[in-house]
């Protein structure tokens, strides 16, 4: 086996050529240029042979990165894919980053920082979705900043704290950046974060990873809300702000043929906090 990059990019994708080529494009203008990414790819036809593809993976190359692809099938849902890809993976750290988000050229090189300085178990630049940049709403801004360290945390649903959620809509965290003294970035508490999330692999792995796919349906949602309420439990979890990132805003492809999912993975929760996230695991812990 060769030398493992300083973070492995996981990167599921399917049917999103246009996104995806935007999402390789911030990628190959990283700050952090050790990185190996790894694509599974769903899409019909396969996309690996593009020339926007093939020019894209040279320049990541040509900057010290390397790019793994892997065209995949059959389909059985996204946490398959955060498995599979999980699997492959061989840095301490893995960002896994969804096809429809660019990255300013800063960004994993500060989650990398961040998540090093905290030691927790992930850290994620939220998206937004600047279609909303003329959609402000206050009610929906409040943040939680982190001013020490990054401690473990239980959130549990239903709680207010599980409401941090809604900071993660159209262009709220974007909202909030605009606040902040220029080149000030600050950690902040999530419930859970969506689509660029760093995190610690050997920690992910503590908690089972997304080992847990063949228990959902083939359209679902939540895998990563679940493992990451059980990485917060036990090493806590943060975002930063600005976030550094943008949603394409192209059509999901995660969903069934009605708009919806068949199931959600916090069903599992319970079960899973008994498995890996017992309290006699857990130290030094703020319950919320």
């Amino acid at each position: 086996m060769g030398r493992r990059a300083a973070v492995d990019i996981l990167l599921p994708t399917c049917n999103r050529l246009g996104s995806l080529m935007m999402t390789l494009s911030g990628v190959a203008t990283q700050t952090l240029r050790d990185v190996r990414v790894i694509v599974a790819d769903q899409s019909e036809p396969a996309v690996k042979d593009e020339q926007e593809i093939q020019t894209l993976r040279r320049v990541i190359e040509a900057r010290g990165g390397s790019v793994e692809w892997h065209d995949r099938g059959p389909v059985y849902g996204i946490a398959e894919q955060r498995d599979f890809l999980l699997k492959r993976a061989t840095a301490e750290a893995v960002l896994y980053l969804d096809d429809d988000v660019l990255m300013e050229p800063w960004v994993a090189e500060r989650l990398l920082a961040t998540l090093r300085d905290e030691r927790c178990g992930f850290v994620g630049a939220f998206p937004a979705g600047l279609s909303h940049c003329d959609d402000v709403r206050p009610q929906q801004q409040q943040i939680e900043y982190w001013d020490g360290p990054v401690r473990p945390e239980v959130v549990t649903p239903g709680t207010p704290q599980w409401e941090r959620w809604q900071l993660h809509r159209a262009a709220n965290l974007y909202h909030v950046a605009q606040a902040l003294p220029p080149d000030e970035t600050r950690r902040y508490k999530v419930a859970w974060i969506a689509s660029c999330i760093l995190y610690d692999r050997a920690k992910l792995l503590a908690v089972g990873g997304f080992s847990f796919w063949s228990r959902l349906p083939r359209y679902h949602s939540g895998e990563e809300v679940l493992v990451q309420n059980l990485l917060l439990r036990r090493w806590g979890g943060c975002a930063i702000v600005p976030s550094g990132t943008y949603y394409s805003q192209a059509p999901t492809t995660v969903l069934n043929e009605a708009g919806t999912v068949d199931g959600h993975a916090l069903d599992l929760l319970d079960e899973m906090v008994e498995r890996y996230a017992p309290q006699s695991a857990i130290t030094n812990v703020e319950v919320l």
